[in-house]
């Protein structure tokens, strides 16, 4: 009987948050309110506050996914041989189309906060340590010599530096680029960040 609730209880999670991916998907993150993720699941507002304590533990759920998703595909993007500064061009438009393909998942990533002194769980910032990894594993490549914390910042710097001009052109600013420029600038500004770490 015991192993019966347990099935329930564990289905019924797996239903709330996919509900709430879901909705993240297809409305962004303004879509995400308790009641509508529990309508959506097909289940009372209880249920779904047993298995999360507040909407925030819930959306830090869906964006922990959103990045295992993008560590996925950039680890299946870079499984072909070739140079770290190959590699790390592959990384940078993995991330890129990412973004174009799923840009509510992706946003729901950055429009999120925690409330007041709210700290992130662990579990979510060790899945960004280890997107930060991947291109750390690249950098490290060109320049064996670098000490691990200066690795640790030319990585983050990488990304930043990525995630800065993905941001801009999504959101369509004025020194964003289109769609075709973007690429071969990310593989410009990728290709100049792995001169200057080499």
């Amino acid at each position: 009987m015991a192993g019966v609730q347990e099935a329930k209880r564990l289905e019924t999670g797996r239903r709330v948050l996919e509900a709430a991916v879901s909705l993240m998907q297809e409305e962004g993150l303004k879509a995400l309110q308790i009641r509508t993720i529990a309508a959506k699941a097909g289940y009372s507002v209880g249920s779904v506050y047993k298995h999360y304590p507040d909407v925030d533990a819930l959306i830090i759920a869906v964006n922990s996914l959103t990045l295992d998703q993008i560590r996925q595909r950039m680890v299946e993007a870079i499984r072909e041989p070739g140079t770290p500064l190959d590699r790390l061009k592959i990384l940078a438009r993995s991330y890129l189309h990412f973004a174009v393909e799923q840009p509510n998942l992706w946003r729901g990533l950055f429009d999120h906060h925690l409330p007041g002194n709210a700290s992130i769980p662990e579990e979510h910032r060790t899945q960004n340590v280890k997107l930060l990894d991947l291109i750390g594993q690249e950098i490290a490549a060109l320049n064996p010599q670098l000490g691990s914390e200066m690795l640790s910042v030319r990585s983050r710097t990488c990304f930043a530096a990525v995630h800065g001009m993905v941001t801009f052109s999504m959101e369509g600013r004025f020194i964003g680029l289109k769609s075709d420029q973007l690429e071969q600038e990310l593989d410009f500004l990728v290709e100049r960040l792995a001169l200057e770490a080499g």
